[in-house]
């Protein structure tokens, strides 16, 4: 599958973990984690294909370094394969 290729290739899997279960340490967010890309929250939060890829594609800045924001992808991440990524992480349970 090319979204989990993506996954692997691109990192995501250091920080979302296998099967996007999140939990890897992040001192700066509020529950000191960070979030699992499934789960009722992550569903509820990002429930259509644009809210996923423009969250790719945008990043997201929560504190300071050292872990505590995730990198924008938009420019890096050919358009084919965002789009395999947002597949890849609705398949998440």
């Amino acid at each position: 599958m090319a979204g989990m290729a993506a996954y692997v290739h691109y990192g995501c899997i250091n920080c979302h973990g296998p099967n996007g279960l999140g939990g890897v340490p992040n001192p700066q967010s509020p529950d000191k984690a960070i979030p699992p890309l499934s789960g009722q929250d992550s569903r509820k939060e990002f429930n259509t294909d644009a809210k996923i890829l423009e969250f790719i594609r945008s990043g997201s800045v929560i504190g300071k370094p050292p872990i505590t924001s995730m990198p924008h992808w938009g420019r890096i991440i050919p358009n084919w394969q965002l789009k395999a990524l947002v597949a890849y992480r609705k398949t998440l349970k």
